[in-house]
């Protein structure tokens, strides 16, 4: 071996130091196949820059990769203890200080913190915030602080760091790995068993005392496969029936994304030279963008189509949408030309544009039902029954996992309904036996329609496909959560501490703004509590540094009724209100159904969470799932 290979050899094995084998391989059949040792190791050095850039390091220097899902637990404790630590040094410079210090550091791991609004940045800066607006802003310091905000975001980051690499470097295609790479299909179908098993060892108690593990009351709503497809077929099936008896064209669309979206081709597996670094979801903003401006061209014509959009992937995990759209006969034509028309505004004249961009098919009532255009296509995205294979011959149970792990990696909707009445309803008057008043007689009706999964005829009493979600016969009722009464004590000044931070003399201490916060010598603090109040009596109050470090949060909107997002704080009842645990929130849920006024309720129990451990223990949960039936 010459002094230059030995040179090489090692400028390689330093380059890939950290990379796990399965990548190491890939990049020395891609080093391989350069003839010219210098042109390899540009292209090495330009992918190792390229893989410490989705991991958010510095592209100077090549860092670790772990494709093992690590230990979040322990990292999401790490974060929240740095963002508590900022805390304390940045309390003495005020609010403002405090928030663009836990915002950096949220961002600087690429996450994104809680948005806030234009006028709640400008108020703080101007330190002129209200009860309402200073709720949401401590509602982004007590995110970064609390480890159970961090946890589910460093595990959606890290599956999509990896799928981003394995793109980079090629290996998701109909030659490797379909849809998704095979090291995030088994990290999310664990994720799945590890989420099964905490729902089968839940229990949900409720004031009878009848007791159903979670798994079970999963496995009777829309969360189950086969619930979940049944239900969508009746809908497209309702909205076929409603089509075909008011006279509406059906049209069956497809939409896919420019050729630099796409990483590799699909017959021979073969980089793409246009591809720019784009990932799926890239592809479905694309496809999100060019879809409102169709609809704001469609609004501007009077043309309003209704149908079902579905959301899967090419081979290369690449995003297309398949829409089966209802429309007057008179407008098809000018909808589809429109269609046409944003699909090919961005780079519309590259080759093989105007065959692959977008495709047409009219469906002839004679010849076949609209509903069977997308029925693979529902069944391909969730469990695969009834077709034996997908385009690319991958078997359907096998594609139609893949393409779950697909869209719970990237957060991708697959199915979506355009237009038409809401489905929540649906469901509620689903849950309710038979109706007895006469003066309810019009519900009964409604409700038998929905109990007879009749999705046209449900659709035509509840206004018709146009109808607007407001002007609808009945409609969600939604409740803000009620509290129960507790016992504790607390300074009261924690909820004029931002009044306080304005003034010169008495600054803000860190508990006041009402995080648990690591504190030397093992002082002891509650949140929501002044620390000049704990030399007191410092024996009724936890531990900050401990809760942090085991990970627990105590529950903010006991804490902190008075700051919500809806002005509660204002009423003299708002005490009643469970707000979230960041104090920002009230929790709102779904009780039933309002039919023109009359409130109707479908989930009268009230259910207690335990938790039954492997030693046949039941550990008491203080979570509650209520109207819950």
């Amino acid at each position: 071996m010459t002094r230059l290979e030995m040179d090489n050899a090692r400028f390689v094995a330093k380059r890939l130091h950290g990379i796990p084998q399965i990548y190491k391989t890939v990049l020395k059949q891609r080093y391989d196949r350069f003839s010219h040792h210098s042109e390899a190791n540009l292209d090495l050095i330009q992918t190792t820059k390229a893989i410490s850039k989705i991991l958010g390091h510095s592209s100077i220097r090549m860092t670790s990769v772990n494709i093992k899902s690590p230990n979040f637990k322990q990292k999401s404790k790490h974060h929240a203890r740095q963002c508590a630590n900022m805390v304390i040094r940045h309390h003495s410079n005020g609010l403002k200080h405090t928030y663009f210090a836990i915002s950096r550091y949220i961002n600087c791991h690429q996450i994104k913190p809680c948005p806030l609004t234009d006028t709640i940045l400008n108020h703080l800066e101007n330190d002129c915030l209200t009860d309402e607006e200073y709720s949401k802003v401590m509602g982004v310091i007590k995110r970064g602080c609390d480890p159970l905000w961090w946890k589910p975001k460093l595990r959606r980051l890290h599956n999509r760091q990896v799928e981003t690499i394995s793109r980079l470097l090629n290996q998701i295609s109909r030659h490797r790995s379909i849809y998704a790479s095979d090291i995030t299909v088994e990290s999310i179908k664990n994720q799945w068993l590890n989420s099964r098993e905490q729902l089968e060892n839940t229990l949900a108690t409720n004031e009878l005392d009848y007791s159903v593990s979670l798994a079970e009351l999963s496995d009777l709503n829309v969360s189950n496969p086969k619930i979940r497809k049944a239900e969508l077929m009746v809908r497209i099936r309702g909205f076929e029936d409603y089509a075909t008896k008011h006279g509406y064209s059906a049209v069956f669309l497809t939409m896919t994304t420019p050729s630099k979206y796409h990483r590799c081709f699909a017959k021979s597996g073969a980089e793409n030279p246009k591809w720019q670094g784009a990932i799926p979801l890239d592809g479905q903003d694309y496809l999100n963008r060019t879809f409102q401006r169709i609809r704001a061209s469609l609004n501007r014509d009077k043309i309003t189509p209704f149908g079902f959009r579905v959301a899967e992937p090419h081979h290369d995990g690449t995003p297309h949408w398949h829409l089966l759209l209802f429309v007057e006969a008179e407008q098809q034509q000018q909808l589809v030309e429109t269609f046409q028309e944003y699909c090919l505004q961005e780079e519309g004249d590259e080759q093989g544009a105007k065959e692959r961009r977008f495709k047409v098919e009219y469906i002839d009532p004679n010849k076949g039902s609209a509903t069977g255009y997308i029925a693979k296509y529902v069944a391909k995205g969730i469990d695969g029954e009834g077709i034996d294979h997908d385009l690319y011959g991958t078997e359907s149970v096998t594609a139609a996992t893949r393409i779950r792990v697909w869209a719970s990696c990237w957060g991708i909707r697959q199915f979506q309904q355009i237009g038409g009445v809401g489905v929540t309803p649906w469901r509620e008057l689903r849950r309710l036996s038979k109706i007895t008043d006469e003066s309810l007689e019009w519900v009964e009706e409604i409700r038998q329609a929905a109990d007879d999964s009749d999705w046209g005829h449900y659709t035509e009493l509840m206004g018709g496909v146009f109808c607007k979600r407001d002007d609808q016969l009945i409609r969600p009722l939604y409740e803000h959560k009620k509290q129960k009464p507790l016992n504790h004590t607390f300074d009261d000044n924690c909820r004029n501490a931002y009044e306080d931070s304005r003034d010169a003399v008495a600054q803000p201490t860190l508990s006041s703004i009402g995080v648990p916060i690591p504190i030397s010598e093992n002082a002891k603090c509650h949140q929501g509590l002044n620390t000049n109040g704990i030399s007191g009596n410092p024996g009724k109050f936890q531990d900050a540094n401990a809760e942090i470090n085991a990970g627990i949060d105590s529950d903010r909107s006991e804490v902190l009724p008075k700051q919500s997002c809806n002005s509660v704080h204002d009423n003299a009842e708002s005490s009643t209100y469970k707000l979230n645990r960041y104090g920002d929130e009230l929790i709102v849920q779904l009780k039933g159904i309002v039919a023109l006024g009359f409130e109707i309720v479908t989930r009268v129990h009230e259910w207690t969470l335990s938790y039954s451990q492997t030693n046949g223990k039941i550990e008491l949960n203080r979570s509650n799932l209520e109207f819950c039936q």
